[in-house]
């Protein structure tokens, strides 16, 4: 059991996210009472299975942890990373145990997903979880950052939270891919990206600011849990809680 404190309990009542949160959960998760008291309440036992209705149906996730019933929350109910059912290409640094890729593929049933993911306990997770897509989805098993290279990675048990600049406990060494490199790669494959998401705890700013100006004209959006304070140019900027949204102008 991980309780959420009263206060911020209370402080999301006045928060919009929460109620767009909210209605989906109604709309979205097949047993939306036990979403809400593991979710707001921090109540339950892990591991535990969830079906969320998707535009091509059913779709069972696997959840781990409390920390994983936010991310399974924050894709399917507050709808983070929200995306258009014409999606084609999508690009996940940090993928964790593959909720936000249920939610990527799972808007149409041709959509291709680039899955970067560094944790072995989170790759085996993210492979059950979306064992129906594995023709959709291209995963490395490497961290993404600013060079090539061999470098720490910080993270805890629950495997939600790490990165490469992470003070964490827990430390492993893992390959990284210099991000520009990586992006450069999948545009001269499939010659644009619908979405570029970052969740890498922490490089979030400098991975987006490393991108070059002929990468990013070819990429519609791009969301990163971060608090991002400046502008990009060519995009219109939304910060949307702790994730900031940019959409090509």
């Amino acid at each position: 059991m991980n309780k959420r404190p009263l206060g911020k309990i209370l402080k999301a009542f006045f928060n919009k996210q929460f109620y767009i949160a909210l209605i989906n959960i109604f709309k979205n998760f097949d047993r939306p009472l036990n979403v809400l008291n593991r979710y707001v309440f921090g109540r339950g036992s892990y591991p535990d299975k969830h079906l969320v209705t998707t535009p091509i149906g059913k779709l069972e996730l696997s959840v781990y942890s409390f920390h994983d019933m936010i991310t399974l929350v924050e894709c399917f109910g507050k709808l983070d990373y929200q995306a258009g059912n014409d999606i084609k290409c999508v690009v996940d640094f940090g993928s964790n145990i593959g909720v936000s890729a249920g939610y990527f593929l799972t808007r149409n049933n041709n959509s291709r997903v680039y899955l970067f993911e560094p944790l072995p306990d989170n790759i085996s997770r993210l492979k059950a979880n979306l064992e129906r897509f594995e023709s959709r989805y291209e995963l490395k098993e490497v961290a993404v950052g600013l060079e090539n290279g061999v470098a720490d990675f910080g993270y805890e048990t629950t495997g939600r939270y790490g990165g490469l600049q992470s003070n964490l406990p827990q430390k492993t060494q893992v390959k990284v891919l210099m991000a520009e490199e990586v992006i450069t790669k999948i545009l001269a494959k499939e010659g644009h990206i619908d979405i570029l998401k970052i969740d890498v705890e922490g490089l979030e700013i400098a991975i987006i600011q490393s991108l070059s100006s002929d990468s990013l004209k070819r990429i519609d959006r791009i969301y990163a849990e971060t608090i991002y304070p400046e502008s990009l140019p060519g995009f219109e900027k939304e910060q949307y809680g702790e994730i900031v949204r940019f959409r090509k102008t």
